[in-house]
């Protein structure tokens, strides 16, 4: 196919305006023709070449409907919206965009800590229905922080937690000598970590092994007074298990922002716990994350059209 007579189908709303990305492209000098949606009346199966996804699965249902696809452009870090096995075998490629939203996790998974830490929520709520006096807090200095997944985000965490006078252990696939440096211990089982640490913060990758990572088990081997924080990817902390152990007062509370479904159903349990702090999955949604986030994905457009592929995931 001819690029400058394909169209690129964009699943979902990138966060930034389409004139933004539009503009993006010319200047990289790409011709190609933005589909807005799978409804868009512009939209040509045959002409389709690339698609951008977030969230939205790509599967072989999804794919067969363009059968020129020869790019995936997923505009996040994971990709597990999409079939990689029926990519492979199709000789379709897919990449993502790595590490552009490091600094936004970070700074919610600290904001939400200290949030847990000191009820944040809870002392709003009550100053605006006319109370005053309050339990005490607690600090975070002093605490030991349990990073699971060492990678660019996971190190990142730790690195400000180490300002904040935290101690700092981990459990990763891999061990990071930067993790290190910093005087992080690892240990060498989920359970172990569990069982030490005052804060649980996770930032592995979800796939077949970190899924249910953290289950009635784990939740059981941490201390009573020590509290959860999860960002990465909701099925790798068992929602159903955390619930009981939140209501069973098993561990001292959670923060949440990613679920087994998004939106989340209005009955889902886990929304009447009381010692819970509750976000949409922003962790990644910063201004100037979606910015970086369209930028890398329109380079990879670019370097793949030109021969050159970078951030391959398959």
């Amino acid at each position: 196919m001819e690029h400058n007579n394909a169209q690129i189908l964009i699943l979902q709303d990138l966060g930034i305006e389409a004139t933004d990305f539009e503009s993006n492209l010319i200047q990289n000098k790409l011709s190609l023709q933005p589909i807005w949606g799978i409804k868009s009346s512009q939209l040509i199966p045959e002409k389709i070449a690339i698609i951008i996804t977030i969230k939205e699965k790509v599967d072989e249902t999804l794919l067969k409907q363009f059968p020129n696809t020869q790019l995936i452009a997923v505009a996040f870090t994971g990709y597990d919206v999409v079939d990689i096995s029926y990519c492979s075998q199709n000789h379709i490629s897919v990449c993502n965009v790595p590490s552009y939203a490091t600094d936004a996790v970070a700074e919610l998974t600290i904001g939400l800590t200290i949030s847990l830490l000191r009820d944040i929520p809870k002392t709003d709520h009550l100053i605006r229905n006319g109370g005053w006096n309050f339990r005490a807090g607690q600090e975070l200095k002093g605490k030991t922080i349990g990073i699971v997944g060492t990678g660019s985000i996971g190190l990142r965490v730790a690195e400000i937690f180490k300002v904040f006078g935290c101690e700092l252990m981990g459990w990763s696939r891999t061990k990071n000598p930067d993790f290190i440096k910093l005087g992080g211990i690892y240990v060498d089982h989920i359970d172990a970590l569990c069982a030490k640490v005052d804060i649980l913060s996770i930032h592995t990758p979800l796939n077949e092994s970190t899924k249910n990572l953290i289950d009635v088990a784990q939740l059981k081997l941490m201390k009573p007074s020590a509290f959860l924080i999860n960002t990465a990817r909701g099925p790798i902390v068992n929602q159903e298990a955390l619930t009981k152990a939140l209501n069973d007062h098993i561990i001292a509370g959670a923060a949440i922002d990613v679920f087994d479904e998004e939106p989340v159903p209005q009955d889902l349990a886990l929304l009447k716990t009381t010692h819970s702090i509750l976000t949409p999955h922003i962790a990644y949604k910063t201004q100037e994350a979606l910015q970086r986030r369209a930028a890398i994905t329109i380079e990879n457009i670019k370097q793949f059209l030109t021969g050159n592929p970078i951030n391959k995931v398959n």
